[in-house]
């Protein structure tokens, strides 16, 4: 059985558990999938570097819960984006969403 056919038969699992395909948003995911992959810069080592990358990501929020009042001076990410708001990038338009009510 290919990948794509294995897929294929976990859909209407997934359709119940998680709602309709349309409604399923994966950007959290592939961010940090993104994330994880601009981490690996060796070719020789790729899997090496991989694996302490993590472990260094993980070890930053164990430094985090243990001492809590340090969370901030220890927070390396990018600040949280205001999502009530447009970006210079963006376009509103209204139309759009009007005949769809969940």
């Amino acid at each position: 059985m290919t990948l794509a056919m294995h897929e294929m038969d976990h859909i209407p699992e997934d359709i119940l558990n998680c709602g309709p395909p349309p409604a399923l948003w994966e950007f959290v995911t592939e961010r940090s999938m993104g994330e994880v992959a601009r981490s690996v810069t060796s070719r020789r080592f790729p899997f090496l570097q991989l694996a302490r990358t993590l472990i260094q990501w993980e070890q930053i929020k164990v430094i985090q819960m243990r001492y809590h009042k340090m969370s901030d001076s220890l927070d390396y990410s990018v600040p949280a984006r205001d999502w009530n708001t447009n970006s210079c990038a963006e376009k509103l338009i209204p139309e759009v969403g009007m005949w769809y009510r969940p």
